[in-house]
């Protein structure tokens, strides 16, 4: 039998109004003895404010929209999980769109939805920006926050080429993947190769592009110079690198290092295994899903390190 907020203010001896004031952000008229009553019969009955009626209310629903790019990178996943748990905690549910929508599509879903808030993992066109201040949705654009110098994709980029670097190695090259071509990701995972060469000296970065497709990916390691240290856009590419160098019979990492990114679980079924760099994403996920709840005070720029990059040492370098 479903909990209706007449039994919880039943259960904390209040109006029904007054749960309805408190349970939908007004609950500062009222002292903190009766917001701690309703509070309690709320976790005792395990009541869910029936969502419909809230966003009527509020003119906002519980929802928050991730806008996710079209992107080989599984990291985007791993964050989408941990997001829908940790915003479950706080009564919030997680929607998921497409950064390929249309602007037209974007407004569409903003008008369904109505969501309290959109988190962008993918840069927002003028275009969509236009839609969220015309739907008054408040919106972060953690993908351009975090591409910055200093942000965490490039902070993540500069660690693989230093890792390189103190292995031995004096030329770089970066793997592009051709599917993440657009991935605001692999722009600032790459820029923060080449500002790590240029503040050690070195040359820039010789830059290939890895398809995943076993054979079309020979030429392009068989290019790189004895003695090259390959920094990946993520651990599929590192991987399809590996291969492409074990069919050349490039030995590795005497004769080529290769690091990944992202610290999947692919990165410990390579052989050699894999070297990546890992993001703390629990830790990283709960932080922002606090924040959300505060969503008036922040900005991008609160989440430029979302995720603390790590290395995982492994074999490949």
């Amino acid at each position: 039998m479903r909990v209706s907020s007449k039994d919880v203010a039943q259960r904390a001896g209040v109006s029904r109004s007054t749960v309805s004031y408190i349970l939908n952000g007004h609950g500062d008229r009222f002292n903190q003895a009766t917001r701690e009553a309703v509070e309690r019969a709320v976790a005792e009955l395990g009541y869910r404010p029936h969502s419909a009626g809230r966003t009527l209310a509020r003119g906002q629903s519980d929802l928050v929209l991730l806008v996710l790019p079209i992107s080989p990178n599984s990291q985007f996943s791993q964050m989408a999980d941990q997001m829908t748990e940790t915003l479950a905690e706080h009564g919030l549910s997680l929607l998921m769109c497409s950064a390929t929508a249309s602007p037209r599509s974007f407004a569409a879903v903003l008008t369904t939805a109505r969501p309290r808030l959109v988190i962008a993992l993918s840069e927002l066109s003028e275009a969509k920006r236009a839609v969220l201040r015309s739907a008054d949705v408040h919106a972060l654009d953690i993908a351009h926050a975090i591409s910055q110098p200093g942000g965490s994709s490039w902070t993540a980029g500069r660690m693989q080429a230093e890792h390189l670097m103190q292995r031995g190695y004096r030329r770089i090259a970066y793997a592009r993947l051709t599917e993440a071509r657009d991935d605001v990701l692999l722009r600032a995972r790459e820029q923060g190769v080449r500002e790590a060469c240029q503040a050690a000296g070195l040359d820039g970065p010789q830059v290939i592009t890895v398809t995943l497709r076993a054979d079309a990916d020979l030429d392009a390691i068989a290019s790189l110079p004895i003695g090259t240290g390959l920094a990946c856009y993520n651990d599929d590419t590192a991987a399809a690198a590996l291969a492409a160098a074990r069919v050349i019979g490039r030995t590795v990492p005497q004769e080529l290092g290769v690091v990944g990114m992202d610290d999947t679980p692919l990165a410990t079924q390579t052989s050699p295994r894999l070297t990546t760099i890992g993001f703390g994403l629990p830790t990283s996920w709960n932080r922002l899903a606090q924040l959300l709840l505060q969503r008036h005070e922040t900005t991008d720029a609160d989440f430029a390190d979302a995720g603390e990059c790590q290395l995982i040492q492994g074999e490949s370098t």
